[in-house]
């Protein structure tokens, strides 16, 4: 092949390359200066700055100690989605976009049904609200967490008939009393992930399904066991949505 060609080849590789990169979502983290309730509600994200892509809206802050998200959802399928299959939120301190740090809930609640009914009220409470596994390349595999033991972790989700809200909060460092963590430093670049019924298949939290007695997972890429949730007939295929963050110092 003449050289003037593959020189053109290469150029439209690096120029493909680069408008991938552009794609990515960058997201600037609030300095929060006041205490933020963990109480599944947008009320104290007034001044934040949000991402929006797939039908996710999220918007990170951070103080000195830890690390907040929110996410809000208004798509009825995306909803059902996450309450029946799970969500996991990933953070990977190197801002690589690699699902390092994960928290896994809610947990799912099974098989939603094909249609919604006239009128259906979206659930809520349940097992997979009251449970969450913590994922980290320290573990041996994802390890289950009773809320009430969550040691600085705060979790809530408010799934109404306009939107569903998810709140979370979880230490920017690891100590005895903390032991789940982002493991990164105010001012830092990280990754966050949102993973939509994607939880890895094969990965059950340590001692079996049977430990936490929580939801059951979705698989990998694919509808779970038994066709996933589906809407018409149709299954859902997991969504996942990556954001690289600066944290506020």
């Amino acid at each position: 092949m003449p050289k003037q060609n593959v020189l053109r080849i290469l150029s439209l590789i690096a120029f493909g390359v680069a408008l991938a990169g552009c794609s990515s979502l960058e997201l600037v983290s609030s300095r929060a200066v006041k205490s933020i309730t963990i109480d599944g509600s947008t009320s104290d994200w007034p001044d934040s700055s949000w991402g929006e892509k797939d039908g996710l809206r999220f918007a990170v802050m951070n103080d000195d100690a830890n690390v907040y998200v929110v996410l809000v959802v208004a798509k009825p399928d995306l909803r059902r989605q996450i309450m029946f299959r799970g969500l996991t939120l990933w953070f990977d301190p190197l801002a690589r976009g690699k699902k390092t740090i994960g928290v896994h809930y809610p947990l799912g609640m099974g098989r939603a049904p094909a249609r919604p009914v006239q009128g259906e009220q979206f659930p809520q409470g349940g097992q997979g609200q009251m449970e969450f596994d913590y994922i980290s390349p320290l573990e041996q595999g994802p390890v289950r967490v009773p809320l009430l033991a969550a040691k600085g972790i705060g979790l809530k989700i408010n799934n109404e008939q306009e939107s569903l809200v998810y709140e979370m909060k979880i230490p920017l460092r690891s100590s005895s009393e903390q032991p789940y963590s982002v493991e990164a430093a105010p001012g830092a670049k990280i990754s966050v992930g949102f993973d939509v019924g994607g939880f890895e298949p094969g990965s059950e939290p340590a001692g079996g399904p049977a430990a936490g007695g929580g939801g059951r997972r979705g698989g990998g890429r694919g509808p779970a066991p038994g066709g996933g949730p589906t809407r018409g007939g149709m299954s859902i295929e997991p969504l996942e949505v990556w954001a690289t963050v600066q944290l506020a110092h």
